[in-house]
Parts: C-alpha cells; structure tokens; sequence
C-alpha cells in the first residue's frame, strides 16, 4: 500500500474511532437496517434521475422547447451536484446495509469519505477505485460551486484534491459550456457506475 492510501487509513481511524467513543456511529438493529438503506437507496436513485433529467434539459433542444427554454440555456453545474449526492447517498445505503449509522451531522461530506476508508476500502469489501471515483466526485463538485465551507468540511482528506483559489474561480466562473458539459457527463457517468457498484453489492 502507498503513503498516500496509509495516510488516509491513518486519517480514517482516527476520525471513525472518535465518532465510536463519541457515541456517533450507531449500531442498527435489522429492522432499522432495511428501513434505513432503503431510505438512502431511494435518495441515491432520485438524485440520479435528477442528474440524468437536468443533463437531458442542458443537451436535448426538445426539452428545452418543452419547458420554453432559451436555446443556450445549461445547468451542468447542477449535474454535477446531483451526482455527486447520488453517490454520497448510496455509500451512506452501503454504511446502513453493514448496520451503521452515523449520527453526527457537522461535517458529514468528510466524515462519509473517512466512513467509506474505514469500514470498506481498507478492509478491500470495495475496489481502490470506487473510493477513488468517490473522493472525485466531491471534489469536483467543491470545485465548481466554489463553496469554501464545503471544500473544508468535505474534501479535507488532502491538500492535493483542492486546485489554486484563483483556477477554481476560473473554472466556476468563465469556463465554456462544451468544457462544463464534457465534465458534467463525466459526473452523470460515474456516478451511474458507482450506484450500480453499490447497488450490486447490497442486493448479494
């Protein structure tokens, strides 16, 4: 295993471990289980939908007649949000599905991706590069809304995932809608694969 991946191991128990003596991770009974990942999956499925169906309104000039649209009108940005929740949604149905919980609110974008180190990637239950395309997507969805308090709360697992203040202003802010839209689909994309990826492993 690299430095990189023991680091982020390191990081993982140290914040999972506090959230357990905190009390912020609970243990749920079986019927609470099915309650819960079906709740998270629901969610995972409708952003994904909301995803597909804002993308098909940024592309298709039918539906942009449909709802009387301008012929420029775009939201990839939104794309992208939506993604990037369907897939913080489904690991939260995959935390479930194992009979955890957590509590704690503030936070919860990072401490989702810790979870997801913690109870999965290095106990190899999912491949390297579901993680990977997780941490992307948040990533890059702090990115392009430039949410500062989010990119903290987030994405905080290293100083590598956040680009320059002034290139994410530049990307947020005056890239075209072609370059936003080829990294929109790419969000639709993963998205959809990491959602199967859970989906296939809770339905075993």
């Amino acid at each position: 295993m690299d430095k990189e991946y023991e680091k982020r191991i390191k990081e993982a128990d140290l914040v999972i471990l506090g959230l357990i003596r905190n009390s912020q991770v609970k243990e749920l009974l079986e019927q609470e289980k099915t309650r819960f990942v079906n709740f998270y999956r629901k969610q995972a499925n409708l952003s994904i939908i909301a995803a597909d169906l804002l993308y098909n309104l940024s592309t298709e000039k039918s539906s942009k007649d449909f709802h009387n649209l301008d012929a420029k009108y775009e939201c990839f940005l939104w794309v992208i949000n939506a993604s990037y929740y369907s897939m913080f949604y489904a690991v939260h149905a995959l935390l479930t599905y194992k009979g955890k919980r957590i509590s704690s609110i503030q936070g919860i974008h990072k401490i989702t991706a810790h979870a997801l180190v913690y109870y999965f990637l290095k106990n190899k239950f999912i491949a390297k590069e579901l993680y990977e395309q997780f941490v992307e997507s948040q990533k890059q969805a702090a990115e392009l809304f430039n949410l500062e308090d989010f990119q903290k709360k987030a994405i905080d697992l290293t100083n590598k995932y956040f680009f320059e203040s002034d290139k994410r202003t530049k990307f947020t802010y005056e890239t075209d809608s072609e370059v936003k839209q080829k990294h929109a689909l790419t969000s639709l994309q993963r998205a959809k694969e990491f959602l199967n990826e859970i989906e296939k492993i809770i339905e075993k």
